[in-house]
């Protein structure tokens, strides 16, 4: 997502709306199309009628806005059900350039849709989708995702170049990105493209809602498994700028950032600590990061394995005696770890338990704990992260604080590279 060329000013009056958006209505956490929406209005409105647009679009539901994770991951789903039913023979090549029949591979080719729309159309096109989905409503921006893939089916039917030996999850991400190409370049006119999206016979918005229920229902079924992670898509979903890392790229740095509580998604966070820079002793690493009051920890094993946690409270916690006498541990359930999928290169994200449906009182709370000479993140059962002595190497086993598997394939690893960030919100 993007702010469509906002000047300097346009771009602050853009990050001061979201965050009295944010304050107004902090019960709507994910709303990916908010930010670029804001910033295009803003092109033509002032910040207080964006607002007031906003506001009345977020309070029309999901009849304009996806307003959840849950709702935003089961669109692809509908989008796809809806391509099968009103497009069969896009649908057939899809399955035919994929190599498969699953739709739980295939949908990944249509994972990024609301960013060939928000992202890659050319402004022009963009200003004019946003009209008809003014008076549409979100029928409108999936009949003109449909219409993209159609106008691609067109442009690439017999072009098969891309895909020798690549697997079928490959050949989707690879489609996916075609897409993409097919919005960022598209080779009709908008009204062509429009005419497209609103030729499409029998697209009922009924016919959506039943879709996007059944898959919403789908997708809270999956996330209520103990051990199964939140995955996080890879589209450009913030209000600033990714961390720059050394280890992790920026679509994982985004992905990482979404996680973060609302109120942390509106700075970039800042490098505190770089084992390559600073070395190997906890007496330098609690000199970089006690004053921090959150902290994001990227590690990378020697068998270039990724994985980290996001800290909920300072390290300096450990020096309180009083709360130690009661536990070691420390810190909230904001905190979670995570790591990157070796296969997929997806972001997969552990949280606490307690925020899961369970009771929160019963589930374990050991969040983190330290001492001069190691760190633990999470634990129970096993530490998720542990790191004693030097930073040189550590442990990761399964841990019922987050619900967590191992992060690494091997219990124990060595530390190539270790990266420590400052969270906080500095508009605070």
């Amino acid at each position: 997502m993007h702010d469509f060329g906002l000047r300097e000013i346009g771009a602050v009056s853009l990050q001061r709306l979201l965050i009295v958006i944010e304050c107004v209505r902090p019960e709507i956490t994910y709303v990916p199309v908010l930010y670029p929406l804001c910033a295009l209005f803003l092109h033509y409105m002032s910040e207080e009628e964006t607002f007031s647009c906003m506001m009345h679009l977020m309070r029309a539901g999901n009849t304009y806005l996806q307003q959840s994770f849950v709702a935003v991951t089961a669109s692809s789903r509908t989008l796809l059900a809806l391509l099968k039913r009103h497009k069969s023979s896009v649908y057939n090549l899809l399955k035919r350039r994929v190599g498969t029949t699953n739709e739980a591979i295939l949908v990944r080719a249509l994972r990024d849709w609301p960013s060939w729309l928000f992202r890659h159309l050319p402004f022009e096109y963009a200003v004019r989708v946003v009209d008809c989905f003014i008076v549409e409503g979100h029928k409108m921006l999936m009949r003109v995702a449909i219409a993209i893939v159609y106008i691609w089916s067109k442009e690439k039917k017999r072009d098969y170049s891309s895909f020798a030996m690549k697997s079928c999850e490959e050949r989707a991400d690879a489609l996916g990105q075609q897409f993409a190409e097919t919005a960022a370049n598209c080779p009709v006119s908008v009204q062509t493209l429009l005419d497209a999206a609103v030729g499409i016979r029998n697209l009922k918005g009924s016919t959506i809602t039943r879709y996007q229920k059944e898959f919403e229902d789908a997708v809270r079924d999956e996330k209520v498994s103990m051990n199964i992670p939140r995955v996080l898509p890879s589209s450009k979903l913030l209000y600033t700028s990714p961390f720059t890392s050394q280890i992790v790229n920026a679509d994982v740095a985004t992905a990482i950032m979404c996680s973060l509580p609302n109120r942390f998604q509106l700075e970039t966070p800042r490098i505190l600590f770089r084992l390559s820079d600073d070395g190997s002793s906890f007496t330098q690493l609690w000199t970089k990061i006690d004053e921090a009051e959150q902290t994001l920890f990227v590690i990378k094993s020697s068998n270039g394995e990724v994985f980290g946690a996001y800290c909920s409270a300072s390290w300096a916690e450990r020096y309180d005696a009083h709360e130690r006498a009661r536990s070691r541990y420390f810190g909230t359930g904001e905190s979670f770890v995570w790591k990157v999928d070796v296969e997929s290169g997806q972001l997969c994200v552990y949280t606490w338990v307690g925020n899961r449906g369970h009771c929160a009182d019963n589930c374990p709370q050991m969040f983190m704990a330290a001492d001069d000479k190691s760190l633990v993140i999470g634990s129970g059962g096993g530490d998720a992260i542990a790191i004693r002595d030097e930073l040189y190497r550590g442990i990761s086993s399964a841990c019922s604080t987050f619900g967590s598997p191992p992060l690494i394939k091997d219990r124990e690893f060595i530390i190539s590279q270790m990266e420590v960030f400052d969270i906080r919100n500095r508009s605070a």
